[in-house]
């Protein structure tokens, strides 16, 4: 699938999302924030489709699609499931290979240093903490796959292995499962 496609994939799902808890919950409002999150990132995809940066464009769907995945995984927010998968998306012929290269590496460090700035917030017991480990696994799964393909020279996929496990660990901090010991400045946790 090309990138207008995976846009489009993810746009549909994003207008089918519902909040799953009650009105005026925190979990309610959690979910319009996420809800949020999701749709100004795909905004800004459609920007950077506008201005023909690809890497920036790219990036942003699959930031948004590791968000709307970790909160539908939670139970947070629902949508029509359409199997969406970021690794189905070709790589475009022509984009920037040096801002690849820099955005890619950038992201590399800077996941792979919040993954070392983060304690699981709940208590062991709580069905929540399971949850966070979880959110934090498929994060450090996506730096090791970032890895390997880094090896290959195969940036475009690396990168976005790297963008959607940020995706998943923002979303996870954002709603309260895992706690920041460390360079606050890597996350996302302000609307």
């Amino acid at each position: 699938m090309h990138l207008p496609e995976y846009f489009l994939r993810l746009q549909e799902q994003c207008e089918s999302l519902t909040c799953s808890c009650p009105k005026g919950s925190p979990y309610h409002i959690l979910g319009k924030e996420i809800t949020e999150m999701i749709s100004s990132y795909l905004d800004d995809s459609c920007y950077f489709s506008s201005q023909n940066d690809i890497v920036n464009q790219y990036a942003s769907l699959v930031y948004a699609h590791g968000w709307l995945d970790a909160a539908i995984f939670l139970g947070i927010i629902s949508a029509q499931d359409n199997k969406t998968d970021f690794l189905s998306v070709i790589s475009p012929v022509t984009y920037n290979s040096s801002q690849l290269i820099e955005k890619e590496t950038r992201y590399f460090s800077m996941l792979t240093t919040a993954l070392t700035s983060i304690s699981n917030f709940p208590a062991t017991g709580s069905p929540l903490h399971t949850a966070g480990k979880h959110c934090v696994k498929i994060a450090q799964e996506a730096v090791r796959e970032a890895e390997n393909l880094q090896k290959k020279n195969d940036l475009f996929p690396a990168l976005g292995y790297l963008c959607y496990g940020y995706g998943w660990l923002d979303t996870a901090i954002r709603s309260g499962l895992v706690k920041i010991t460390s360079h606050p400045e890597l996350f996302t946790t302000e609307r």
